[in-house]
């Protein structure tokens, strides 16, 4: 072959390896239509609404502090912490009264019938037997007052365990509260990735339509491929299939919403952008403090131990002697306001010697409980110091991962631009087109759920260090 000829033949080897030139048609041939089945883009599933719902809960957008504070009015849990709290308080109170004077009035009636008797009387005419009834009518009426005044602080100790007892079951309301507003928020983000992710993939649909109508414009100015236009319906179909299954998620996401608030499942939802506030300090230490100090587990778990060291002193002297003084009167007579009155004062001792060793099995037993809740106090501490370790590991990789994602974000956007501005020249393939729009889905994707991880563990790390409930 001469050099003239390698010349002539080198640009048509060149014209030859562009995309479509070897199915390049002449504007006067129709372009080769390709068989293909067009996805329909079906309607979201929802699902009916409930006859009634709450007059809090709204057609309108909620935020993530709304969804906490309509969970703490509907949670059926807080309800059953606040009525142990209840039952705390009346433990407490009846143990206050044994240190208090009481007061016990009485009164009666009696009457009584002697229904038979004998009996002689002497006269001067002899002796007479006879048999009679009588009736002894009474009214009999009586105030008693006592005090007690000693009996080795037993009393008191029982007091003081049941005040702490109170105090523990204040901490379970509040602890079981903070879980609460934990967990909405927790369902509430997790419905609010779903919920950002359905955005996305819809304007992923839109692009995937958008790429079809390209494919289909080049095939029929004769400078596209058939194969472009089917690889661009599959990828309609794959973007529409991936819609339908994140409008599922979303809908499943806000199932589990309504539940955690404590409202009907089929309550429609719609989550508003809202985010988390921000932890300012990078000082771990200080917030372990604050959650040592904070946290409703661990203020329960120390009120525990001050119940139970109350009750070893209680258990030592339930044998003890017990001291009290009692004043009283009483009245009785036909009368209903009986005249005759009298008046007592007196002292008493309750004192059992010998138990058999039952004052010494409370106290073995109160011991017991005493080291239980002890070691449930070093655990509470424990659990709360790694519960803000973890939270904020996880806040502060999540934030890196949304910057990262941020990134990623930009570059998938430059890359399609880029894939489209070549298959439009002719410079590049369709295939590098839908890789470009799949890599754009995945870092939107990736950017929803970095700042929803965000959002969640800010939450987590709120709740770690026992942050005070959202305001009613």
């Amino acid at each position: 072959m001469t050099r003239t000829n390698r010349t002539l033949i080198t640009p048509l080897l060149a014209m030859a390896m562009l995309p479509g030139a070897a199915f390049a048609q002449d504007e006067r041939t129709p372009p080769v239509a390709p068989n293909v089945q067009e996805t329909p883009l079906p309607p979201a599933v929802t699902l009916p609404p409930p006859a009634t719902s709450p007059a809090d809960v709204s057609a309108r957008a909620l935020t993530a502090d709304e969804a906490a504070r309509i969970a703490l009015r509907y949670q059926a849990n807080i309800e059953a912490a606040r009525g142990g709290l209840e039952a705390a308080q009346g433990r407490s109170q009846q143990a206050r009264a044994g240190l208090l004077p009481s007061l016990t009035l009485s009164s009666g009636y009696t009457h009584a019938d002697t229904l038979a008797g004998s009996g002689s009387t002497s006269g001067s005419s002899g002796t007479t037997t006879s048999t009679s009834a009588s009736n002894a009518p009474g009214f009999q009426a009586s105030a008693t007052a006592r005090q007690l005044l000693w009996d080795f602080q037993h009393t008191r100790d029982t007091v003081r365990q049941a005040n702490a007892q109170q105090r523990a079951a204040a901490s379970g309301l509040t602890r079981a509260q903070s879980d609460t507003v934990f967990q909405a928020k927790q369902a509430f983000y997790s419905f609010a990735q779903a919920f950002r992710t359905v955005g996305v993939n819809e304007t992923n649909v839109r692009n995937a339509q958008a790429h079809l109508a390209l494919a289909q414009a080049r095939l029929k100015t004769g400078l596209g491929l058939p194969s472009d236009v089917v690889r661009a319906e599959t990828a309609v179909s794959e973007a529409i299939l991936n819609l339908n299954l994140a409008q599922n998620s979303a809908s499943l996401a806000g199932v589990a919403l309504a539940g955690v608030m404590g409202v009907d499942p089929r309550t429609p939802l719609t989550a508003a952008d809202s985010d988390e506030p921000p932890v300012e300090t990078n000082d771990v230490n200080a917030l372990v403090n604050l959650a040592l100090r904070s946290r409703p587990e661990v203020i329960q778990a120390q009120a525990n131990v001050d119940a139970a060291t109350a009750g070893v002193g209680a258990a030592r002297t339930s044998g003890a002697p017990a001291v009290s003084a009692t004043l009283g009167t009483s009245a009785r007579g036909p009368g209903f306001f009986p005249g005759n009155q009298s008046l007592t004062v007196g002292a008493t001792v309750q004192w059992s010697i010998l138990d058999a060793g039952a004052t010494a099995g409370r106290t073995r037993e109160a011991r017991g409980l005493l080291q239980t809740a002890a070691a449930n106090l070093t655990l509470a501490r424990q659990s709360a110091i790694a519960d803000v370790a973890q939270a904020y590991l996880n806040l502060r990789s999540s934030e890196q991962r949304v910057t990262t994602a941020d990134a990623e974000v930009a570059n998938a956007q430059e890359g399609v631009r880029l894939a489209e501005g070549r298959y439009r020249s002719g410079l590049g393939t369709f295939l590098d087109v839908t890789d470009a729009q799949s890599a754009l889905l995945t870092a939107q994707t990736n950017r929803v759920n970095a700042s929803a991880a965000v959002d969640t563990a800010r939450a987590a790390l709120a709740h770690a260090t026992g942050a005070p409930l959202p305001a009613p």
